[in-house]
């Protein structure tokens, strides 16, 4: 466009000096070739989805299995959980765990506490990772509660720690839960049972960010 307007701009002077000249001219018609080309663009969308293990098998939901015999006053149990994307994700995220808690808690679940700590591991740090005691320092990063403190299982709650993953399950997110029953805990809550489920999200995250 810029070509095309020179060139008519210059075509204009020349025939107003012509005019200055002779009094009299005349505009020519000049013939232009023209061409024009096509580019074509292709997008993909990419694919986003997180798996999760208990037990070195890699699906979309389990069901965790606390070391627990029957629950006593002043008793705790662990857990693990392992996150990470799926084989075919081609993005990477950020997670967040949320604990649901308990609508209509019954003396058990209203006693009950917790709290988790997670780490980054390989893959094959899965099959030897113990989740115990041993996991709650005072330097451990913790998705929920503290080194001295817990919270509620029956209160939903999100955790304030939110590490990312890796595409194409490059990373994995180790998670180490311990619910404990109180030594004080209601005596009602004796022959009781609570069920509780924590969610993990991720949301995909931009390469640029």
């Amino acid at each position: 466009m810029r070509q095309r307007r020179r060139l008519r701009n210059q075509r204009i002077k020349a025939i107003l000096a012509g005019g200055l000249v002779f009094g009299v001219g005349s505009a020519a018609t000049v013939a232009a070739w023209t061409d024009s080309e096509n580019t074509e663009g292709s997008f993909a969308a990419g694919t986003f989805d997180i798996e999760l293990s208990i037990d070195s098998q890699w699906t979309s939901t389990n069901e965790m299995t606390f070391d627990a015999a029957p629950m006593f006053p002043g008793s705790k149990v662990y857990a693990p959980v392992f996150v990470r994307t799926s084989p075919d994700t081609t993005i990477g995220g950020a997670l967040t765990v949320k604990g649901n808690g308990i609508g209509s808690p019954n003396a058990m679940a209203n006693a009950l506490v917790y709290r988790a700590v997670t780490q980054e591991i390989t893959s094959g740090e899965v099959g030897g990772y113990a989740c115990d005691e041993g996991r709650f320092t005072g330097s451990a990063a913790y998705a929920f509660g503290g080194a001295s403190s817990t919270v509620g299982l029956k209160s939903p709650i999100t955790s304030p720690n939110e590490p990312t993953l890796d595409s194409v399950g490059g990373s994995i997110q180790a998670y180490c839960f311990e619910v404990s029953l109180p030594s004080d805990a209601s005596t009602n809550a004796q022959g009781q049972s609570a069920t509780h489920t924590w969610t993990f999200e991720a949301e995909s995250v931009s390469p640029e960010n």
